[in-house]
This record gives C-alpha cells, sequence and structure tokens, in this order.
C-alpha cells in the first residue's frame, strides 16, 4: 500500500509527502539524498542502508531516519522479499525540531522491540479515511512520531556514549593503522575494554567485527595501490596494507572481490 501527497499543505508546521506499507522494497540509490526527512523500517526480511561509508542492517522492527539531502543508499541482503514501511515529511518547524532532538544526518534505531508499526498504522489510517482534515492529523502523528523519537534517543543515550568513546575511535585507529600488524591485544590497549565486548559493540554498530572492519579497509587501500601504482607488485601492495603473506593477500582480495589483485589491475588497465 502507498499513498503519495500531491497536494502538501506548506502552512502546517510538519506535512507528509508520501507513506507506503507492506511495500516490496526496491533497491534505492540517492547520491545526493531526498528533499524530505525519510523514516524506513522492516516489516518483512532485511535490508542493508548505506549512508557515510556505514552500513546499517535493518531486520524486522527495526528502522532509520534519514535527515533531508543525505547521501544514501539502501538494498535487499538477500533473494528472499524486503517488505518496508516508510514515510517521507517535511514542514517548516522540522528542522527546528531535529535541532532540539540532536538528530544530524541520521537515526538508526536497532531495538526491535521498539515498534513503530502502530504509528505508521494510524498515520496511515488518517491519510485513508479522514478526508476533511487528513493534513491536520497527519501533522499531529507526525509531530508524536518525533517525540517516540526524542524517548528513544534518552532511552539508548548510553549506546551513543559507547559508540563516541569505543567503537568509532577503534574504527578510526584501524584505519589509520591498517599497514600495521594489529592484534586483539592492540585493541585492548586502545579502548581498554576485552576483545569479547567490544568485538560485540563493534558489529552492533558496523555490523561486522573489527577483524573484517580492518580487512575491508585494507582490501580498499589495495585497490587504490593497484589503479595508481601499477610499477608495485602484488607481494610490494600486500606488505604496504598489512600482509605479511601475499598468497592470503590474494585470498582475501579474491574473497572480497571475486577477482584476483592482478586480474583486478588487468581489468582496470584495459578498460
Amino acid at each position: 500500500m502507498r499513498y503519495s501527497c500531491s497536494l502538501k499543505d506548506r502552512s502546517l508546521p510538519l506535512y507528509i509527502d508520501s507513506i507506503g506499507l507492506d511495500w516490496e522494497q526496491e533497491d534505492v540509490d540517492r547520491n545526493q539524498g531526498y528533499h524530505y526527512a525519510h523514516w524506513l523500517h522492516t516489516q518483512e526480511g532485511e535490508g542493508i542502508v548505506e549512508i557515510d561509508e556505514k552500513k546499517f542492517l535493518l531486520k524486522k522492527g527495526q528502522g532509520i531516519l534519514i535527515l533531508p539531502y543525505v547521501p544514501h543508499r539502501y538494498y535487499n541482503t538477500g533473494e528472499e522479499s524486503w517488505k518496508t514501511a516508510y514515510f517521507t515529511f517535511g514542514g517548516a518547524l522540522l528542522k527546528d525540531i531535529l535541532i532540539l532532538l540532536k538528530v544530524k544526518d541520521y537515526l538508526y534505531m536497532d531495538d526491535p522491540n521498539y515498534s513503530m508499526d502502530p504509528f505508521m498504522n494510524a498515520l496511515f489510517a488518517s491519510m485513508d479515511f479522514q478526508k476533511e482534515y487528513e493534513s491536520e492529523i497527519a501533522s499531529g502523528h507526525i509531530y508524536n512520531f518525533l517525540m517516540r523519537l526524542k524517548i528513544y534517543m534518552n532511552t539508548h543515550q548510553k549506546e551513543e556514549a559507547i559508540y563516541g568513546k569505543i567503537v568509532r575511535p577503534l574504527a578510526m585507529y584501524l584505519e589509520e593503522n591498517y599497514m600495521k600488524e594489529i592484534t586483539n591485544q592492540d585493541i585492548v590497549d586502545q579502548v581498554h575494554y576485552s576483545i569479547q565486548y567490544t568485538t560485540k559493540l563493534f558489529k552492533n554498530i558496523y555490523n561486522v567485527s573489527p577483524y573484517q572492519y580492518l580487512l575491508d579497509v585494507r582490501i580498499r587501500k589495495a585497490k587504490e595501490l593497484l589503479v595508481h601504482e601499477p610499477d608495485l607488485s602484488i607481494s610490494e601492495i600486500g606488505e604496504k596494507i598489512g600482509f605479511n603473506d601475499t598468497s592470503y593477500f590474494i585470498s582475501q582480495f579474491k574473497r572480497s572481490e571475486k577477482i584476483t589483485p592482478k586480474a583486478f589491475r588487468k581489468l582496470y588497465f584495459r578498460s
């Protein structure tokens, strides 16, 4: 089910642009973002949302608010259907409210128990059955939605603090030191928590372990060197990005890119 509001009452502090329920979600890629705020959550299946080189897994009940003009893309994770609920909205007071809520670029809600389905059902019902005052009623629902976000943020401040204190600094450390040999003890020394606890927190944010994140950084750097440093051998590139074993570097590159480093380089220069 989908509803698109062609005549928007821009005199309202908040107004709806479009809404969908039980939507068979297609892949979307918006390099320039979208001109309205956009809420999206999973009802069946699961999908991935990418923002600022971060990947957010949306399992059933999990959702994300994306602010206007924030570049993003989202897509199904597999062969099964991904069904979502979403709505887009704007309004003269939207920017001020989001500033007060301290939402910047996006807000990821990973708690499946904090369901937005009742809200979405009420919002959709207001669009379907309250024709005379649908815009005013919808505006009230959007305000309630934003207040629910405020409650969610208040109850998840600890998680936000953990991200700022542990997860993000660790990600930056891995990105800046990918060329070095990094052990579990090195990670522990950086964050001052056990590797098991740190891995759990890291996976909650990035959906991969710190080790996989490090591998992803190394493979990305390898691709840059393969293209921009044609005189470097495969083994030299492997050493520069932290792989002491060339065979292991080649196997990890192929696992990630489905092609060997040598074939990747040839393919690039052939094109």
